[in-house]
């Protein structure tokens, strides 16, 4: 007997020695992929029976699972002890078996640190976690765990306790997994919790991020150990994650009651991979020989993957990489009309809580219509600034474009970020809600402000004109724009539709201003497009946005492929009113009168002497491009009409006949033979004044006056 009891007291202290110098590594252990797994938690309303060894002691099953690994499976499980005496309990008095329904023995050994728990104090729980390589077709419902004690009065050295069995299925028991949970790190209970999850197709692989947040519920600061981190999908195919950041975890301190987050990673996994259930496992790589490292199981996590735990609109998202850590929020979106498009806009506003500026992430954006049509969109920076300040969200626009007969019933907004030609890393996104077209309103008497950094101007609808050459129609709006920075600055670029109140768009041409405007300086801009004569003018808007090119917003050589922040306008009521006199003029914003005119006729030529007045509003930056005065005369049968045609205060040729600001007198010489046949009437004639644009006319006054006389 004493032999016996000697050898297993050197049995003893050779394993307790060995459980002392055994280290953990830090690599990670690789998974091989696994027709399916188990959960391991069994559920506390569920509990299997118990195995009492005296004195109100007793062995439960606490949880058990098992999992692939390098050339098979492997069973591990934890037993909590419940010492329910007044003194110590010894648990080297005691050991575990693991046999399989055909009678097979699978070897089971506690994990290295549990070696050392030789005791369970008096009154108290303490828990064993083993490990037991099985068969590749070992489930849990086939195992029996039998509690053994030892024995030496037996000759096989043990007595058999009792066992624990799981029913068939084993999961019957099992709690289910759950995105948050409790775990001891150390000695301190810590809740981890997957606050965040995205999986995205590029081409034929699949990549996936998720955001687990770490809290320490416990008195005192901890240092995260180097777990592993896996994804598992629902066949038990398992794929290994890694952080964000090159740190990662190992060298993050838990203090109490501060939130922690560590963004986790995979890349380049198969399509096939794609799961309804993913699962987030954390192991920790013991090393129990130079041949063999186990990845401990310490917990699982169920991902949310339902889209309600998307971001919304007005959401914020963190992301973090090498620079910092960044806010995005979508905060607004809007779908616009383009032509024979319609234009999906989000206004995305990036920024931080850091002490120091961070430098502005490349971003890339794409949407996700109904959940499988992948649409590029441009993101566009709308705020003048070379870095994102502490803060001060810095807005960009996310621009795509989509046919307007197309429906979709939803919209998601994915942002990334280029980390360089070849990698791009998901940094959010956002579930949006229903777009529709529906601009915001502005009625007449209203400007809309422009808002951007180092952009701040204002603009508004003015005079609405109607051109005609007989043949077709071409309407013309005016708009004022206002630069409210303190400093000069570039017009802004804008792009307009007219449209009817059938909804009906008909794109316009611009007339630009490339001057820049002084605080406060105001410049008139003309969009005009050709009409159907029929058309009424009633109910007409123009449909206005600030212009962009590619992904930047517009320069002035720039053509514009699109447009942002649009709104509808209210127009002004046609102006169709004809002076009836011949001063005082206007066509905006200019203002012409003519004055002492008379004629002069004999048998070869015509003469018709004038002195004009034109004047300007100065303080408006105008452009006259395809612009002209047009002063003509008409006897009073109509057999004689002579235009004279002028360019505004600058002519391309020096030849070019033009009117200039203040009084200068003019004279219309006409050599014609025949004047005096075709004129048969010399006591009226008419003079009209016509405003030229495009080659079209609008009339603005006409006047009947006497022959030889002289006007005032």
């Amino acid at each position: 007997m004493k032999t016996f009891v000697s050898k297993r007291l050197l049995l003893w202290f050779i394993f307790i020695f060995t459980s002392v110098t055994i280290s953990y590594a830090s690599g990670t252990t690789a998974h091989a992929e696994g027709e399916s797994y188990l959960r391991d938690e069994i559920d506390p309303t569920l509990q299997l029976n118990q195995v009492p060894i005296g004195s109100g002691s007793s062995f439960e099953l606490k949880s058990a699972v098992v999992l692939p690994a390098d050339g098979g499976k492997t069973l591990y499980f934890t037993m909590t002890v419940t010492n329910g005496t007044g003194s110590k309990l010894s648990f080297l008095d005691y050991w575990v078996k693991i046999i399989s329904a055909s009678g097979a023995e699978f070897k089971a050994e506690l994990i290295p640190q549990d070696k050392l728990k030789k005791e369970i104090p008096a009154g108290q729980r303490v828990d064993y976690s083993f490990y037991a390589p099985v068969n590749d077709t070992t489930l849990l419902e086939e195992l029996t765990f039998r509690i053994t004690q030892w024995n030496y009065s037996s000759s096989e050295l043990e007595t058999s306790i009792g066992d624990i069995r799981f029913p068939d299925p084993a999961s019957a028991v099992m709690a289910p997994i759950v995105r948050s949970r409790s775990v001891l790190i150390g000695s301190m209970p810590v809740v981890l919790d997957v606050s965040r999850w995205s999986l995205q197709q590029k081409d034929s692989t699949l990549s996936s991020k998720l955001l687990l947040k770490l809290t320490n519920k416990g008195k005192a600061s901890i240092r995260m150990p180097a777990y592993q981190y896996t994804l598992r999908a629902a066949n038990g195919a398992m794929y290994p994650l890694e952080s964000v950041l090159e740190t990662g975890a190992a060298s993050m301190l838990l203090q109490p009651e501060v939130t922690e987050e560590l963004q986790l990673k995979a890349v380049h996994l198969p399509v096939s991979a794609a799961s309804e259930v993913w699962d987030l496992l954390i192991n920790q790589t013991v090393t129990v020989s130079n041949e063999l490292k186990l990845s401990y199981p310490m917990a699982a996590l169920r991902i949310p993957t339902d889209s309600s735990d998307i971001p919304q609109l007005g959401d914020s998202v963190e992301y973090l990489n090498s620079q910092g850590t960044y806010l995005l929020k979508a905060e607004k979106l809007s779908r616009t009309p383009w032509e024979d498009q319609d234009i999906l806009t989000t206004d995305l506003a990036v920024s931080h809580n850091q002490a120091d500026a961070l430098p502005f992430p490349a971003l890339k954006a794409y949407y996700e219509l109904d959940g499988g049509v992948v649409v590029e969109a441009k993101v566009i920076q709308t705020d003048r600034a070379v870095g994102v300040p502490p803060g001060v969200p810095v807005h960009v626009q996310v621009v795509a474009k989509v046919p307007y007969t197309y429906p979709f019933a939803q919209t998601k907004l994915v942002i990334e970020e280029k980390v360089n030609a070849n990698l791009t890393e998901e940094m959010a996104q956002f579930k949006l809600p229903p777009a529709s077209v529906k601009l915001p309103y502005l009625s007449y008497g209203e400007s809309q402000p422009i808002t951007g950094a180092g952009r701040a101007a204002q603009y508004a609808p003015r005079e609405l004109n109607l051109y005609t050459d007989g043949n077709s129609t071409l309407l013309e709006a005016q708009v004022e724009v206002v630069n409210l920075e303190k400093r000069s600055n570039s017009i802004p670029r804008l792009t307009a539709f007219f449209k009817t109140e059938e909804d009906a768009l008909y794109p316009t041409k611009i007339r630009e201003v490339k001057q820049k405007l002084n605080p406060q300086g105001k410049a008139l801009l003309s969009f005009s497009s050709k009409i159907p004569k029929e058309l009424s003018t009633k109910g007409l808007r123009l449909v206005i946005g600030e212009s962009v090119t590619e992904q930047r917003l517009s320069g002035v050589e720039d053509k514009a492929d699109a447009y942002i922040n649009a709104v509808e306008m209210d127009l002004a009521v046609l102006n169709e009113a004809i002076n009836p006199t011949l001063k005082d003029v206007t066509f905006y914003p200019y203002t012409i009168s003519l004055s002492n005119i008379q004629t002069w006729l004999d048998n070869k030529q015509l003469k018709v002497n004038f002195t004009y007045n034109l004047s300007k509003d100065s303080y408006y930056e105008t452009s006259n491009e395809g612009s002209k005065l047009v002063i003509q005369f008409t006897d009073s049968n109509g057999k004689v009409n002579i235009d004279e045609t002028f360019y505004l205060e600058t002519a391309p040729e020096d030849t070019d006949k033009r009117v200039t600001l203040g009084e200068h007198d003019y004279r219309i010489v006409r050599q014609d033979d025949t004047l005096l046949f075709k004129i048969e009437s010399l006591k009226q004639f008419k003079m009209s004044i016509y405003h030229e644009f495009q080659g079209k006319r609008k009339l603005l006054a006409s006047q009947v006056l006497d022959w030889f006389g002289v006007t005032k």
